[in-house]
């Protein structure tokens, strides 16, 4: 069953594809083996599949997910994914 996400939260999902969007066209790849699309890419397929995105590298034990999307359910990012046409499902 899908959730309805609220229009707002489909405006953000509008405002990150378009960033990585002109990431791409600026030449990143999100399949390097380095990079902060990559990056990217790597968290946001792991919020979809319920994850926490990693770690910040804080060195306080916060993940992606609780320090920069605290609240923001699975389907925000199985959106994005699928946006990005990035595989999230195992």
């Amino acid at each position: 069953m899908n959730k309805r996400l609220s229009n707002t939260a489909l405006d953000q999902i509008d405002e990150i594809v378009a960033r990585y969007q002109v990431m791409i066209a600026d030449g990143q790849d999100p399949y390097a083996k380095t990079g902060i699309l990559k990056d990217c890419r790597i968290q946001h397929t792991s919020m979809a599949a319920a994850g926490n995105g990693g770690p910040t590298g804080y060195g306080d034990g916060t993940t992606i997910r609780e320090c920069y999307y605290k609240g923001f359910s699975d389907i925000f990012f199985q959106r994005i994914c699928e946006r990005m046409r990035w595989e999230w499902r195992d």
